[in-house]
């Protein structure tokens, strides 16, 4: 098992480090991968090399005060799906993300790096807890109940300020031409 680290532990002279990233997690994305049926050697190297690619090209918008190994786990699976998808197995899965697609040309990178930008500097904007909110429920995968107790706040009351920073965030989504 991959010991706990924040991704600020991975930044070196403010540039991700991702040699240390693949030394330390090339093992534990295997193991995710070994957990799936059907899965090649090639398609196999092919998921690890697309989940580094993924942890690089997002590099900007990781949340350095967070855990690394559930993000890794969400992009591993995201992309495992996809391959699935693409072999034309049918397996069905309630998270599966289309977010992440092999059409990685210049213009979807810089579009995606301004949207996220957008988001960011925005929900930073509507305050700290809703910001933390957010951020903890969808880049870093906790459960509400999760959020709630980490906050000291009412799982009800959680629900509602998520709510309404998502409704937040799409005005701001409207306002930047995405939406």
């Amino acid at each position: 098992m991959v010991e706990e680290k924040i991704i600020e532990t991975y930044f070196l002279k403010n540039e991700l480090n991702m040699q240390n990233i693949v030394d330390d997690y090339y093992n534990y994305i295997r193991t995710i991968i070994k957990n799936f049926p059907d899965i090649s050697i090639e398609d196999e190297e092919e998921i690890l090399s697309d989940v580094f690619f993924i942890v690089w090209k997002n590099k900007n918008v990781l949340e350095k005060e967070s855990r690394l190994s559930p993000y890794i786990a969400r992009i591993t699976k995201n992309v495992i799906y996809k391959k699935y998808k693409e072999i034309n197995y049918k397996f069905i899965y309630d998270e599966f993300d289309e977010d992440f697609q092999d059409n990685f040309n210049i213009e979807e990178l810089l579009e995606e790096k301004e949207l996220n930008d957008c988001i960011i500097k925005n929900l930073k904007a509507v305050g700290e807890e809703e910001y933390l909110i957010f951020s903890k429920f969808y880049f870093e995968d906790k459960k509400i109940k999760d959020i709630s107790k980490e906050l000291g706040i009412s799982v009800s009351n959680t629900k509602t300020k998520l709510h309404r920073t998502r409704k937040k965030v799409k005005e701001f989504l409207k306002m930047g031409g995405f939406y």
